[in-house]
């Protein structure tokens, strides 16, 4: 499951036992996802930019 927001599209892919990628281009920003504030709802993977995944998989 690929999405911008934590608490919509990343909780989703969670509760149903797929994978999440968090594109951080959305709403939710890296301290929501790392740091002492981060949110309980956590992704597999994130990313700044969907254009990280192509490097990634090349």
């Amino acid at each position: 499951m690929v999405g911008d927001r934590l608490n919509t599209d990343i909780e989703f892919g969670n509760r149903g036992g797929l994978s999440t990628l968090l594109v951080l281009t959305g709403i939710t920003h890296e301290s929501e996802v790392v740091g002492p504030h981060a949110s309980t709802t956590v992704p597999t993977y994130f990313t700044n930019s969907i254009g990280d995944l192509r490097a990634a998989i090349s």
